[in-house]
């Protein structure tokens, strides 16, 4: 349960251009894997909170391996990536999020997101409709969604 607190408080504003993570909305995925594949993702997450984002990669690199149909280790595989600068590879990590089987409607949100910072409009545009089917309730979702949208126009 600490870990939980510890890394529900890991993803804090980093700059401008990043966005907080909100981990809770991984947590039904991640509760899927084995209790040493957590303890990884716990690693790589402390490692992704100190800034050693290549280091998490490489411990999310082979979870990804073992739980190729893990849609949160996806996220925050593509989190860390768009983290150290890679927005391509984080694209295409949060697209895979996104087709993956199991996780919840944040990862339209995330895909959308990913998609924004990376300049894919047609693929931004396209989970915004998304998310906003599925969390129309989430003000905070759905404040963010709206700032895209904004920020889409004329593109």
């Amino acid at each position: 349960m600490l870990n939980l607190v510890l890394l529900l408080m890991l993803f804090a504003p980093l700059n401008a251009e990043m966005f907080d993570l909100q981990y809770e909305r991984l947590a039904t995925s991640l509760a899927g894997l084995t209790t040493n594949d957590r303890s990884t993702v716990n690693q790589a997450v402390a490692l992704i909170r100190q800034g050693e984002n290549n280091l998490a990669l490489v411990k999310l690199s082979s979870l990804n391996k073992q739980n190729p149909k893990n849609s949160s280790l996806r996220i925050l595989t593509a989190y860390a990536l768009l983290r150290a600068g890679d927005t391509i590879g984080a694209l295409d990590n949060a697209k895979q999020a996104e087709s993956a089987p199991d996780g919840t409607a944040y990862k339209c949100w995330f895909l959308a997101k990913v998609a924004f910072l990376s300049g894919d409009a047609t693929t931004c545009r396209r989970e915004l409709n998304h998310a906003k089917l599925h969390l129309k309730n989430d003000a905070t979702i759905m404040a963010d969604i709206k700032s895209m949208e904004k920020g889409l126009s004329g593109k």
